[in-house]
């Protein structure tokens, strides 16, 4: 799977065992440190907004990650630290909405000032995420190139 190329089986162990978001943008950035650059990164919805599930909205994300990749993008593929974030967020004391912040600063913010990461493409239909105008703001500050896909992107 050339999208997950980049993973070895300590990655894979370390996933498993994080219990905070700084363990895991750790893990991203060792990752990251082996990819060639420059690295691009999807960004979009998943637990909000989208095709309106979780489940469909990863699916999304993976077939854009997929697409991007045959045609020669270097990703950063974040599907696998999902089931972490799960599991972080649902042991934490805080609220959903101070758990999907603390996930947004103490992981994607780091990944996003790294250096490694250069652009971000934008699955269509973004706004209806929080998180993803989070990402949106926060590459517009630090100069990251910004891509909008279009909306029959995955059509062939």
């Amino acid at each position: 799977m050339e999208h997950l190329k980049h993973y070895n089986q300590s990655h894979h162990e370390a996933l498993e065992k994080a219990r905070e978001y700084s363990e895991l943008k750790d893990i991203a950035l060792d990752i990251m440190s082996s990819m060639p650059k420059p690295i691009g990164q999807v960004c979009g919805p998943i637990s909000t907004g989208g095709l309106g599930s979780i489940d469909k909205n990863m699916i999304m994300f993976e077939k854009t990650i997929i697409k991007l990749v045959s045609q020669g993008n270097v990703i950063f593929n974040q599907l696998p630290f999902e089931k972490s974030m799960w599991n972080i967020r649902s042991n934490s004391k805080k609220s959903i909405e101070e758990s999907n912040q603390s996930l947004l600063e103490e992981f994607y913010l780091p990944l996003f000032k790294s250096g490694h990461v250069k652009r971000l493409y934008f699955i269509y239909g973004w706004e209806s995420s929080h998180g993803s105008k989070w990402e949106r703001k926060r590459a517009a500050e630090l100069g990251l190139e910004i891509i909008d896909l279009p909306m029959d992107f995955l059509d062939d």
